[in-house]
């Protein structure tokens, strides 16, 4: 049994990729790619010296020509000249797809070649392996599922056989190859690409945790993660080493680089361990090497890891958007947020616009709407008084508060203005009107700067229900945090404020004054979530 559960998962690096293209200039090969990699090279069937060979072909029987044009030299007797590259050699049992004689890669695991999919017209990568029937079989069920993901930002697995002694697995190409290998070839890219290029990594990675049942990668970074060059399309790949999520997984696999620290416990992860290895890629992607480049072997990386230091990389990253996700990927797995939750991040906001929703009847206030526009549409409400704020100020606040980034800043107190001087001009021509009628003038509205920090607040949704005085505080403070994006924990941590002084239900909160808000030890965010919480709207 302990040697079945081994070649297994030999069997699983192997169909994950890995190193199995031979490695390009620039590519890190200081030490292996993957733990199970180092452990299947010591031991096992399957680790013999030839491992490392590609398998070999064989050739229909009508064939008399060498598979690899650069293969062993043919002898005196073999007038044969070698196949064209565009040569169809092979072909799967349904006839769909063509085997060309093009190699794309190879390595001690797999090996690639160039296919056309006969039925539709287009080009897909052939990858073969040694296995035994035995091995196909065990993760048939795996491959069944993962033939059915179907994702604009995942490559898709056509189909797979086991073929005499290789398992054939043939999947959609990538013109410009893996993300780390582009980024050695075109440099460093800027925001504005790095933006695109995380936001569909993050809805790939979203998808397999949202699908049913739940689908953990466990060796995201670059050299899995495949670009084409010609639209800027990102694609998840080498799905090889992914696992369904029925309850934890124990198996230690992945990069070192990029394995979150509960990969190495005995009490299991689960899916966040690629949200880790998604902070990690990001670092990656911003400098061009993996993390933990200041270690020399697996081993210094483990023990950085495990003693909760960060990649030195990290001290590198100066914008605070980027800074602050990457520390959201790669804290605890309790206050890791999920893809979801990431996809919602300030980073990923491109445009920005203003409105007013509401003037008071005294014409002294006035509800304004942010509108974020990038992943989803986003929202943010804050009330503004003439008499006490002025725009500079409830700006700054907002921007404190993480509830509109500091890109915005100059822009959102030009609308403010805008927009104050519209309200004012309608409000002075309908009072001139009115004062026509009356005899009386225009009221003057001129006011002192102050706060505004109590009045803004999150409205990611339409709070849905009227909470009565009886209810449970838990109940209410949930739905303030689902509504303003925020985890479980954060919320339990905000119930545990309340129940220290002894606020228990609804209608204790509601019986607090303002100057008993200011000791609760909440912050001036989770004050205003709940607040706005408890009004129905």
């Amino acid at each position: 049994m302990e040697q079945n559960q081994k070649t297994r998962d030999d069997f699983e690096a192997a169909f994950a990729g890995g190193d199995a293209e031979t490695p390009l200039p620039g590519r890190d090969t200081r030490y292996g790619n993957t733990v199970k990699k180092a452990a299947a090279a010591r031991t096992g069937p399957l680790a013999s010296p030839g491992r490392h060979t590609p398998p070999q072909e064989t050739l229909p029987k009508t064939a008399t020509i060498e598979t690899d044009p650069k293969g062993p030299e043919r002898t005196a007797k073999d007038k044969t000249p070698p196949a064209r590259e565009d040569a169809q050699l092979f072909f799967s049992p349904n006839g769909r797809y063509a085997r060309l004689n093009r190699l794309l890669g190879k390595g001690a695991y797999k090996t690639v070649w160039h296919a056309i999919d006969k039925e539709e017209g287009v080009e897909v990568a052939w990858n073969s392996m040694q296995s035994t029937k035995s091995e196909y079989n065990d993760l048939q069920n795996e491959i069944e599922i993962l033939k059915k993901v179907r994702h604009k930002n995942i490559i898709h697995l056509h189909d797979s056989w086991f073929d005499g002694n290789e398992f054939v697995f043939v999947t959609e190409m990538m013109t410009s190859g893996t993300l780390r290998e582009y980024i050695k070839r075109i440099g460093l890219p800027t925001q504005k690409v790095v933006r695109k290029w995380l936001r569909q990594i993050l809805e790939g990675i979203n998808y397999l945790h949202e699908h049913t049942p739940t689908i953990i990668h466990r060796d995201l970074k670059c050299d899995n993660i495949f670009i084409n060059g010609t639209t800027g399309e990102i694609k998840i790949g080498d799905m090889g080493t992914a696992k369904m999520k029925f309850g934890k997984k124990y198996t230690v696999i992945g990069t070192p680089e990029f394995m979150a620290p509960e990969m190495y416990e005995e009490s299991g992860y689960n899916e966040k361990v690629d949200i880790y290895a998604f902070g990690m890629c990001i670092l990656e992607i911003l400098t061009g090497d993996y993390p933990y480049s200041e270690c020399q072997n697996p081993a210094q990386v483990y023990k950085k890891v495990s003693s909760g230091l960060k990649p030195d990389s990290l001290a590198g990253i100066t914008d605070p958007e980027l800074l602050s996700l990457i520390n959201f990927c790669i804290t605890t797995e309790k206050e890791r947020l999920s893809a979801r939750q990431l996809l919602q991040h300030q980073f990923f906001f491109e445009e920005v616009s203003l409105s007013v929703l509401d003037i008071s009847e005294d014409r002294k206030t006035l509800t304004f709407k942010m509108l974020f526009k990038g992943q989803g549409k986003n929202t943010v409400r804050f009330h503004f008084n003439t008499d006490t704020d002025t725009p500079e100020h409830v700006v700054e606040e907002m921007i404190t508060e993480n509830l509109v980034s500091s890109r915005f800043r100059a822009y959102v107190i030009k609308e403010i203005v805008r927009l104050l001087g519209i309200s004012t001009q309608e409000s002075e021509t309908k009072e001139t009107a009115q004062g026509n009628e009356t005899g009386e003038g225009p009221r003057d509205t001129d006011g002192e700067p102050g706060s505004t920090a109590k009045k803004a607040y999150m409205d990611f949704a339409p709070v849905g229900h009227e909470y009565t005085n009886d209810r449970k505080i838990e109940e209410l403070v949930m739905e303030a945090a689902l509504q303003t994006n925020r985890t479980v924990e954060k919320a339990n941590e905000w119930i545990e404020a309340l129940k220290k002084q002894e606020i228990m239900t609804v209608g204790d909160l509601r019986g607090l004054h303002e100057e008993d808000w200011k000791h609760l030890n909440l912050s001036v965010f989770a004050m205003r979530a709940i607040k706005n919480a408890m009004e129905p709207r």
